[in-house]
């Protein structure tokens, strides 16, 4: 059961990344020989296919990529690194973790050796091994890796850039998941503020960070705090969905409990009469 969990959690969160995956497939300029052509081909192909889901097929046309890599460049080149990061996506997205880990030490390494240790490239490798470590709960594992990712990313980019966006989120994710919730916040924290600098006070987006900060400050005890970023959540979702969306429901359902654990009992049963009658609206 854990390792379902996990794995819907990676995949729930698979396309705040494709961005990524498609910067790393394009690092190294190709000469128009066949078999570096192919090798090109081919790790588009396991591109593709990740983005589509088709994950075993991906992984297929990721170990073909990979065997044409090493027999095509010569060691150390980046573009073995590019197949065996993806490879590495890959095989981790199946719970493969013992056949993903080395995978993701081995492009790490070529990336530190060819691009530098301050190279975007590292900081993504450094990102998807801390993923693996978290989806197996190895949180003192994940967090160093986290860490030097978001590290790299701010040097690169910039502190409020949206490319560290992600990397702090999942680092208020791993603190939030060992109930660390004061630790998580001030992540949870700066990335809203740089996305909402980036997309703009009401946009979608910035809903769900609001719903899930409001939790943490509900945790904490910072109940007020909680109960403005509900509301600001749940107002932006009824303007971009309307009233009786069920996604409307979800941030409802939220917010009762809330309102039930702080003792607001008659405000609870207002909101969960109300998901009720949200739910009915769709089973007929």
């Amino acid at each position: 059961m854990v390792t379902v969990v996990n794995r819907m959690k990676h995949l729930c969160l698979f396309g705040t990344k494709v961005f990524f995956i498609l910067v790393l497939s394009g690092a190294c300029a190709l000469p128009a020989y066949t078999r570096e052509n192919s090798w090109k081909e081919l790790n588009d192909k396991t591109v593709s296919l990740l983005q589509k889901k088709r994950y075993a097929d991906a992984i297929k046309a990721g170990e073909e990529a990979l065997k044409v890599a090493e027999n095509t460049f010569p060691p150390g080149n980046t573009c073995i690194a590019d197949s065996m990061n993806l490879l590495g996506i890959l095989y981790r997205t199946y719970g493969r973790y013992t056949e993903a880990e080395p995978l993701f030490h081995q492009a790490l390494a070529i990336y530190k050796e060819s691009l530098g240790t301050d190279h975007p490239s590292v900081a993504k490798v450094l990102y998807e091994l801390a993923e693996l470590f978290l989806l197996q709960d190895k949180y003192a594992q994940a967090e160093p890796f986290y860490k030097q990712s978001l590290g790299i990313y701010e040097h690169v980019f910039g502190s409020d850039h949206p490319g560290v966006v992600n990397v702090l989120n999942r680092l208020g994710e791993l603190y939030q998941d060992q109930k660390k919730y004061a630790e998580a916040i001030p992540f949870y924290k700066r990335a809203l503020a740089i996305e909402e600098k980036a997309s703009g006070a009401g946009h979608p987006d910035l809903a769900s960070a609001m719903n899930n900060l409001a939790t943490l400050y509900y945790y904490q005890g910072e109940n007020t705090a909680a109960d403005s970023l509900y509301k600001q959540a749940l107002e932006i979702y009824e303007k971009e969905y309307g009233k009786d969306h069920p996604i409307i429901a979800t941030v409802l359902e939220k917010m009762a409990d809330f309102y039930e654990g702080t003792g607001k009992k008659n405000e609870a049963k207002q909101l969960t009469e109300r998901v009720k009658k949200i739910y009915s609206n769709y089973q007929k």
